[in-house]
């Protein structure tokens, strides 16, 4: 694979993950396409193709529910890099995608499976890179989808209270009552929740239901739908540290920093397969941190 030369690398940081990435865009060999660079085995084998790597780089498409869960397997990673008071004073637990795929939300009851306790509660364990039991976290972040865009219910066991958190336009039908959108869902939710949590604490018997709710305001609004899951991640990596969310809007530029934390993701079993000229690359820019 040729095309990209270190030996020009442009100074700033910025301009080397554009290059990086513009370079990507430019593959077009179906065999490059289809080979897995990205490769995670737990809690489970999520598995993004170059191919896949395009698609976050184009601006009109969302990202795909294995590149959600993969983002929020690093957004856990992090997390365990963080000082431990601040941790401690705000835990908070991110749950990918698998929740809410196994609510089955959207789907007819002949077409859906319904999950295990077991299932659900897997949902709420640790993560691998982290030391903590879910009854020890304030809040549960929960990724939800509507009509294909990311929403996030915040969970908060303090306070017994659920915020919504929605990119998209309020809707003509519930404009008068904006929350409407969201009980449907929350009862879904609420029941299976429950399910899961008290089999991580005997005898748990709330119901998220019946908690206070409210909807998040001042949140960017995504008027297209495109970047909503990026939104969501940006606001389950800000939420508990005490400020104002501050959200990035180039969708480009988040995008790119996406792709270069897959690739430069530590425990990835397929770092092998990335060529050469293109780790290099990844190693000049962690070096311009």
């Amino acid at each position: 694979m040729v095309g990209l030369s270190t030996k020009d690398m442009l100074v700033t940081k910025v301009d080397s993950i554009f290059v990086l990435c513009d370079y990507i865009m430019t593959i077009e060999d179906d065999t490059t396409l289809e080979m897995t660079w990205v490769r995670s085995f737990n809690p489970f084998k999520i598995e993004i193709s170059v191919k896949d790597l395009q698609n976050i780089l184009t601006i009109n498409k969302d990202m795909t529910l294995r590149c959600f869960d993969m983002a929020v397997r690093l957004l856990a990673n992090k997390e365990s890099c963080r000082p431990k008071g601040e941790i401690i004073n705000n835990r908070k637990h991110y749950m990918d995608m698998r929740f809410w795929r196994m609510v089955g939300f959207g789907k007819l009851p002949k077409y859906h499976q319904d999950p295990t306790t077991e299932e659900l509660a897997k949902t709420l364990d640790c993560w691998p890179s982290m030391n903590y039991y879910i009854t020890g976290c304030r809040y549960v972040l929960m990724p939800w989808k509507f009509n294909g865009c990311h929403a996030l219910f915040v969970i908060d066991h303090v306070k017994k209270h659920v915020t919504f958190i929605d990119f998209t336009p309020t809707q003509n039908w519930c404009k008068h009552m904006p929350y409407k959108r969201f009980a449907e869902a929350i009862i879904m939710a609420s029941k299976k929740y429950k399910i899961a949590y008290s089999k991580k604490r005997s005898g748990w018997a709330e119901d998220i239901f019946k908690w206070e709710h409210t909807i998040q305001t001042g949140v960017p609004i995504d008027l297209r739908g495109c970047n909503t899951s990026y939104l969501v991640l940006q606001a389950m990596a800000m939420w508990g540290n005490d400020r104002r969310m501050k959200f990035v809007g180039d969708a480009k530029i988040v995008r790119r920093n996406f792709v270069i934390d897959l690739l430069s993701y530590e425990d990835n079993s397929c770092r092998y397969a990335i060529p050469a000229n293109i780790q290099q690359r990844l190693i000049d820019i962690a070096k311009k941190d």
